[in-house]
């Protein structure tokens, strides 16, 4: 994929005409960057159809290696010779990017190293967006795997415009529009291939507000759990980190609760320990999982820490078995969020933890 998206970065940088007047001028060769456009299209073609065929197949990691490499071999090859058929035609005047697409994609001849190119970036790029197409779904990476696969797509009609153009054979579109739609498609890709990134930004910062109020209650009463150094990676390891305080507090929580709980039934007195702890394993065990929605559980968790109410018991604090970890403490903190709301509009006063 990075690959991919530097090539197409090249390619988009090497078709602007102050750039490429500048690398023509270093290198001494009127119009290079053009075949260099060409080497960074075959590089972006290889690192797709090597990413979507690494993707979608079930072979070992091993195998997928050598197949990748094999796929990069090809593409290396093809480079070399087209780089090759480029200077063997000879020096040219310097011209425009649009310009020089104009003239050398004609039926004279002169549109013979463009040929080889064309054909295998259309190639690859159509197993490329057959591939993309099968495995989009609903899901995040699915999404931005079927945006991809658009901008791909596109790639593959402004190619095939041009290669139709150096056989000879197209009129009714002209060069400019044909790398407008280019252009077009490489945004495309570009914004397939940052999507899931973006929603991963976006997605954490709605969960680090959904979730700090609740942190910020079991922070003020257990600040022993917030100690150590905080993680410095991307946003959505903060928030797996702050999740995590939170688990632990709702532990010790739960845990001084079940004490108090106990103590007040008779269940701790000067009993000895290991009968104590046989009862409370009993206890745990024989207390059935609440026989409610995820949704009420998770509310009767968050009246429990936000009003002072009874404590519902350690089987609630359970995550439901269509919850993962991330999910159910994302229930109980919107829960949360949701009672601590009315109760500051109805002015109550908040509860000091049990001691």
């Amino acid at each position: 994929m990075i690959l991919a998206l530097g090539s197409l970065g090249v390619v988009a940088a090497l078709n602007w005409q102050p750039l490429t007047l500048l690398i023509d001028t270093l290198l001494h060769w009127p119009n290079i960057s053009m075949g260099l456009s060409q080497v960074a299209l075959i590089a972006c073609a290889a690192g797709s159809c090597v990413m979507i065929t690494t993707v979608s197949s079930l072979r070992s990691p091993a195998a997928a290696r050598k197949l990748a490499m094999v796929q990069y071999g090809v593409a290396a090859l093809i480079a070399a010779v087209s780089l090759a058929v480029f200077f063997a035609a000879g020096r040219e005047p310097e011209m425009a990017p649009q310009e020089y697409l104009r003239r050398s994609l004609g039926s004279d001849g002169t549109s013979i190293p463009w040929l080889l190119p064309l054909l295998y970036v259309m190639l690859a790029l159509s197993l490329v967006a057959w591939a993309g197409l099968r495995h989009s779904n609903r899901t995040r990476r699915g999404r931005a795997l079927f945006v991809f696969t658009v901008g791909i797509v596109l790639i593959v009609a402004a190619l095939a415009f041009f290669l139709l153009r150096a056989v000879g054979t197209s009129g009714l579109v002209g060069v400019g529009a044909a790398a407008t739609l280019l252009g077009c498609a490489m945004l495309i890709v570009a914004a397939g291939s940052l999507l899931p990134s973006l929603e991963d930004w976006f997605g954490a910062r709605r969960e680090l507000r959904t979730i700090q109020p609740l942190l910020t209650e079991l922070g003020r009463r257990h600040p022993d759990v917030g100690i150590g150094v905080r993680p410095r990676g991307p946003l959505v390891f903060r928030v797996a980190e702050r999740m995590s305080l939170i688990s632990d507090a709702l532990f010790l929580e739960a845990t001084a609760a079940a004490g108090a709980w106990q103590r007040v039934d008779g269940r701790g007195g000067g009993a000895d320990v290991s009968e104590a702890e046989t009862d409370d394993e009993d206890h745990v065990t024989e207390d059935a999982a609440p026989d409610v929605s995820p949704v009420e559980q998770a509310r009767a968790i968050a009246a429990w820490i936000a009003n002072g109410e009874e404590f519902p018991g350690l089987p609630w604090l359970r995550q439901p078995a269509t919850y993962s970890d991330r999910e159910w403490i994302l229930e109980i903190a919107e829960q949360y969020r949701a009672v601590d709301s009315g109760r500051s509009r109805g002015g109550l006063r908040r509860s000091d933890p049990p001691e």
